[in-house]
């Protein structure tokens, strides 16, 4: 397995994922999950700010449809798994910071809603296509977009498979933080520097406080989306919809 498709670096109290597989607008595979937990996993209290960010002009293209599951109960573990990463970022001490260019689309969007501030290059779009594919919200999409945007939005995008402009993020309250691409990367460090130079306990304490309204709701969500996205995979309108994604990608390579 390449450590090369999940980075991982530090600066001072600061570590920087890094989504690794531009050519391939950095969709997640199953290898690329796996490694995104090893990487995860080098996160101690040396750290204060995490940043995710992405190589590349899209910062994630959701699921990789090149090795997607082919039973209900396969796509349920597979969503489990990411799943348990948004979950981690949510809860951890750090602050994570998402900063985001391009697509990032199905699990690609609710990994950046996961994190506890979104800065948005100019052409960033969170887009949510999973009606489309006749499967449920993953990832906790669903949850994290009302908690954060409110029950109107997040049904308004979810149930017609919509996405959301860096503008438009910016007008919902998502962000404050809509940056030129080209700036992108520098501003997002300079945020992070800025964070990181605060009393760590505070920083902890307060993002605690914060989310204590709807994270500890959170987990319960999950479970019933696990088990919500395995029946809708036993779908033909799903199976139909999956076949003419694939063949799509297939003739897009």
């Amino acid at each position: 397995m390449s450590q090369d498709i999940v980075q991982f670096e530090t600066r001072g109290r600061i570590a920087i994922v890094t989504l690794n597989r531009p050519q391939q607008r950095n969709a997640l595979s199953i290898e690329m999950r796996a490694e995104l937990a090893r990487q995860l996993d080098k996160i101690d209290d040396s750290i204060s700010v995490v940043v995710i960010q992405a190589a590349g002009g899209a910062f994630c293209a959701g699921a990789d449809l090149g090795d997607v599951p082919d039973t209900p109960m396969g796509w349920r573990d597979r969503i489990l798994t990411a799943q348990a990463h948004h979950l981690r970022l949510v809860n951890m001490k750090q602050i994570v910071i998402a900063s985001v260019q391009g697509a990032a689309f199905g699990g690609g969007a609710s990994l950046a809603l996961a994190a506890d501030i979104l800065v948005l290059g100019e052409s960033a779009r969170l887009g949510f296509p999973f009606v489309h594919l006749g499967v449920v919200p993953d990832g906790g999409a669903s949850f994290l977009l009302q908690a954060k945007a409110g029950p109107a939005v997040a049904l308004d995008v979810l149930l017609t498979g919509g996405a959301i402009t860096a503008g438009e993020a910016c007008a919902l309250g998502l962000t404050r933080r809509v940056i030129a691409d080209a700036q992108l990367g520098q501003e997002t460090i300079k945020l992070a520097e800025s964070i990181a130079a605060l009393p760590f306990e505070a920083l902890q304490l307060t993002k605690s406080l914060c989310a204590q309204s709807w994270a500890d709701r959170m987990a319960s969500s999950l479970r019933q989306e696990a088990d919500s996205f395995g029946l809708a995979t036993a779908s033909e309108s799903h199976k139909a919809a999956l076949a003419a994604a694939k063949s799509k990608h297939s003739k897009a390579k």
